[in-house]
């Protein structure tokens, strides 16, 4: 049983049934509907670091060059989609339906300390399909639902500051597409945009565009850390777009004639009104505490796992990040640095379940697809030699 459809759930879903696997797959909205929330963002990396050898050949003619920088609907629309279509062949892909929680038929989280390897009954999942719940058993299962739609607060502290919960949208967390539909909410106003990464300067980059068209057009953009720059350079990076951005939104930062307004080492203590006008209440490191006006807020603070999904199994999270804590020393350094390391750092005590992709970073922002690709290369393997080797049978997942 596969969890999420999006590039690592279809790239799973595709490998083991290749090998002879039975494989369903479950996703709460439709095929890679992550991936077309950002449809508008261009990726830094080029297709091949985006997809498989495997993924590629199942895909075939039309497929972009391997060196294309995609869109996310472009990567849909030539890569996803299709891989998609080839997956439907030979497995089952069940669309709006969420898996709710997983457990094991008769071994409870407290069962088993130390010796989980010895449970023999299979998974259930609970699914919610149009309102309607049902459960399935698996032998194995595969979390690649991903973090993106459960993103962090922008309260101080990591926790929602007061009134954000009441004030913000889903919509007000995501990079807005300003070519499209959120052009004219934006246009001519005033945002605040929280975040210190890359898709916060996605975000403030495109804005400050916007002031060319409309002057009065203004961002203040707030970042926790007090560093000379909103971002860190990385030296002679291979991604050219990825340098591109940085020095595009540090320039902005810091120029004096820029339509950006700069509130380094700034903490969001609480935010007020909506839907068009907005208060935000910030303390800002040698300023004291002040309230910002703005028409419009941006939450883009980065995302965290949902770990209720598997609250009842045995999984090994660490402390820090919310993800795998056999992976907690493998993420380090730049995103480019990152392996998939072996299989074990892929495991935890709950025996033929796997938590791939994004969600296995928990909120470590380092992760590359790439890496999300060579996790399944790893699983598939691990479970043809456990459950196929020398002829045992058709495992079901």
């Amino acid at each position: 049983m596969i969890i999420g459809a999006g590039p690592i759930g279809l790239e799973s879903a595709w490998q083991l049934s290749a090998v002879g696997f039975e494989t369903v797959v479950y996703e709460r909205a439709t095929v890679a509907d992550n991936v077309r929330r950002w449809g508008h963002v261009e990726l830094f990396s080029p297709f091949e670091m985006n997809s498989s050898a495997a993924g590629r050949e199942a895909v075939g003619a039309g497929q972009p060059d391997r060196d294309a920088l995609l869109t996310g609907a472009e990567f849909v629309g030539l890569y996803l989609e299709p891989l998609a279509r080839a997956v439907g062949g030979r497995a089952v892909i069940n669309e709006r339906s969420q898996v709710v929680s997983v457990s094991r038929e008769s071994t409870w989280k407290h069962h088993l300390v130390g010796r989980r390897d010895q449970a023999g009954d299979r998974f259930r999942l609970v699914i919610e399909t149009e309102g309607v719940e049902s459960y399935q058993t698996a032998d194995v299962v595969l979390d690649c639902s991903g973090t993106w739609g459960n993103p962090n607060p922008i309260g101080a502290g990591g926790i929602c500051c007061p009134g954000e919960r009441r004030v913000l949208l889903a919509c007000d967390y995501e990079i807005p597409d300003l070519r499209g539909d959120r052009r004219l909410v934006h246009s001519g106003h005033h945002t605040v945009v929280v975040g210190s990464g890359h898709s916060a300067a996605t975000a403030v980059v495109a804005l400050s565009e916007l002031s060319a068209e409309q002057p009065e057009t203004r961002v203040t953009w707030i970042t926790s850390r007090r560093l000379a720059r909103p971002l860190e350079t990385t030296p002679e990076d291979p991604l050219v777009a990825r340098t591109a951005l940085v020095e595009s939104a540090n320039r902005l930062a810091t120029e004096e004639s820029s339509p950006v307004d700069w509130l380094p080492g700034a903490l969001v203590l609480g935010i007020d009104g909506g839907p068009d006008a907005y208060s935000v209440a910030v303390d800002v490191a040698g300023r004291g505490r002040t309230v910002i006006v703005a028409e419009r807020v941006l939450g883009l603070t980065g995302c965290r796992p949902d770990r209720s999904l598997y609250g009842e199994l045995q999984v090994q999270e660490c402390y820090a990040t919310g993800g795998l804590i056999s992976l907690a020393g493998e993420s380090s350094g730049d995103c480019l640095t990152q392996s998939a390391g072996g299989i074990e750092t892929l495991q935890s005590p709950e025996p033929d379940f796997y938590i791939l992709g994004s969600k296995s970073y928990g909120r470590d922002s380092r992760f590359l697809l790439r890496v999300g690709l060579e996790q399944v290369e790893l699983v598939v393997e691990h479970l043809r030699d456990k459950f196929l080797a020398g002829g045992a049978g058709r495992g079901a997942l």
